[in-house]
C-alpha cells in the first residue's frame, strides 16, 4: 500500500509522544501517595492512551490507520480498540462522579457540623468516622477499585509499552509488511517480522508469527530455534525444550540448541539430563567452548568441583578470554581455597571487562581471604565507584573493615 511518508511520520511522532507520556504517567501512578495524585496520574494515563487509540483507529484516513496497525501488528483485540477502550473511559467517568458525590456529601457534613458547633451542640469531628476513599489503586496487581468494582489497568499499560518498544523498528516492520502484502505466504518476511517483535520484547506476538511461519516451512530449524528462545523468555520452559529437541532432530550440528537446552534443563533442576546433553555435543565437537563451560556449571551444581575445574579449563584453552568461564573458574578456585589461582583468573577477566563491579567485588573477597585487607578494600571501593550501593561489594567491605578493626584492637 502506498502511503504519504510525511503523514506517516506525523502519526509515528504522535504515537511516540503519547506512548512516552502514558508510560511516564503510569510509572508516577505506581508511586502516588494521595488520592489527588492518583486521580491526576490516572487521568493523564487514560488521556494519552485514548489519544493513541485515536491515532490508530480514527475515522479520518482509515486506510492509513489500518496500515499503521498492520505494520505494528496491532489487532482488533488490542486494549486500544475503541470499543475496549471506551470501557475504561466509563470507569474514569464513574470515578469522577463518585469523587464529586463524595465532595458534595463532605461539604454538606462540614456545613452541618459547623452549624452545630455554632449552636454549641457538637464535639470535634472524629477522624475515624470519615468516609472511606472513593477509589484505590493496588500497584502490585495494577488494579483500580472504584466503589468496590475492580478494573485491571495492566493490559492497557502493556499495550502502551509494546507499542513504544516497536516504534524504533518501524521501518524494518514496514518492509516486512510490504512484502507480505504482495505474498501473505512469504515465510522470510513473516520470520523477519517475528524477530523484530522479539527484539521489541513482544514475545506473544513473535510466537504467533513463528506459528504462521511453521505452517509454511515446518522443517526450518532456524524457526524452531527462535521459537525455543521466545518460549524460554516467556518462562514456558518445557515447550522451549520441545522446540530445541526439534532443532536437534532437524540439524544436530546446530550446537547452540544443545547449549540452550542444557541451560533450561539446569533451570528445571534436571542436572543429569543437562550433563548428558553437553557430553553428547562435546563428542560431536570437542572444540565447542560454550559446551565445556555449560558442562562446568552443571558439574559445579552437582558438587563435582574438580571435574568442573577441568571443564572450565577446557573452555579457556579454546577461548582464553571467555568471560563467563573466567568468572566461574575464579569463583570455583575461591571456593576450593586456591586463592592465588582465583586472583589470577579475576585479573585476566578484568583485563577485558574492567568496568564489571561483580569482578572487582569477587577479587576483593579473594584478597580478603589472602589477608591482603588494603588491596581488598581498594577492589571493593572500585566496585562501589562503578555501581554505588552494590550489595556484594558493601558486604565484603564491611567484613574487611571489621577485620581491620579487630586487627588494630589486638595489636594495641
Amino acid at each position: 500500500m502506498e502511503v504519504n511518508p510525511s503523514r506517516t511520520e506525523n502519526n509515528l511522532s504522535e504515537l511516540r509522544e503519547h506512548s512516552r507520556a502514558a508510560i511516564s504517567a503510569f510509572n508516577t501512578l505506581e508511586r502516588s501517595e494521595s488520592l489527588l495524585s492518583l486521580r491526576l496520574c490516572l487521568q493523564k494515563f487514560l488521556k494519552e492512551a485514548e489519544d493513541i487509540s485515536k491515532v490508530l483507529w480514527s475515522s479520518n484516513n482509515k486506510k492509513i490507520r489500518k496500515y499503521l496497525r498492520s505494520v505494528l501488528y496491532i489487532k482488533n483485540d488490542s486494549p486500544f480498540y475503541p470499543a475496549a477502550f471506551s470501557g475504561l473511559e466509563t470507569v474514569f467517568k464513574e470515578m469522577e462522579r463518585t469523587l464529586e458525590g463524595k465532595r458534595i456529601e463532605g461539604d454538606s457534613k462540614r456545613i452541618e457540623g459547623e452549624s452545630k458547633r455554632i449552636e454549641g451542640n457538637s464535639l470535634e469531628e472524629n477522624p475515624s468516622q470519615q468516609e472511606p476513599a472513593a477509589f484505590s489503586y493496588d500497584p502490585g496487581t495494577k488494579t483500580l477499585t472504584v466503589e468496590e468494582k475492580k478494573y485491571e489497568l495492566l493490559p492497557l499499560f502493556l499495550a502502551v509499552r509494546d507499542l513504544y518498544a516497536s516504534l524504533p523498528f518501524f521501518d524494518e516492520l514496514q518492509a516486512c509488511t510490504e512484502m507480505l502484502e504482495k505474498d501473505s505466504q512469504n515465510a522470510t518476511a513473516l520470520f523477519q517480522k517475528a524477530i523484530l517483535l522479539y527484539k521489541a520484547r513482544r514475545f506473544e506476538a513473535a510466537l504467533q508469527l513463528t506459528e504462521q511461519v511453521l505452517e509454511i516451512v515446518p522443517d526450518d530449524f532456524r524457526v524452531w530455534y527462535n521459537r525455543g528462545v521466545i518460549l524460554s523468555e516467556m518462562g514456558r520452559l518445557e515447550e522451549a525444550i520441545g522446540a530445541y529437541d526439534r532443532v536437534i532432530e532437524l540439524e544436530p550440528a546446530f550446537e547452540i540448541a544443545w547449549d540452550n537446552k542444557g541451560v533450561i534443563l539446569a533451570r528445571l533442576g534436571r542436572l543429569e539430563e543437562a550433563l548428558e546433553g553437553y557430553e553428547k555435543v562435546l563428542k560431536r565437537n570437542p572444540e565447542y567452548a560454550e559446551a565445556w563451560a555449560g558442562k562446568g556449571s552443571i558439574l559445579s551444581a552437582l558438587d563435582r568441583k574438580e571435574e568442573a575445574l577441568e571443564a572450565y579449563s577446557s573452555a579457556l584453552k579454546i577461548r582464553p578470554d571467555y568471560l563467563e568461564a573466567l568468572k566461574c573458574i575464579s569463583s570455583l578456585f575461591s571456593r576450593l581455597g586456591r586463592f592465588e589461582e582465583a586472583l589470577a583468573a579475576y585479573d585476566t577477566a578484568l583485563q577485558s571487562t574492567p568496568e564489571d563491579p561483580g569482578l572487582w567485588a569477587g577479587r576483593g573477597l579473594v584478597l580478603l581471604e589472602m589477608n591482603k585487607q588494603e588491596e581488598a578494600l581498594q577492589s571493593c571501593n572500585r566496585a562501589l565507584e562503578l555501581k554505588p550501593g552494590f550489595v556484594p561489594a558493601l558486604e565484603i567491605k564491611i567484613e574487611i573493615l571489621s577485620r581491620i578493626s579487630r586487627q588494630k584492637a589486638s595489636d594495641s
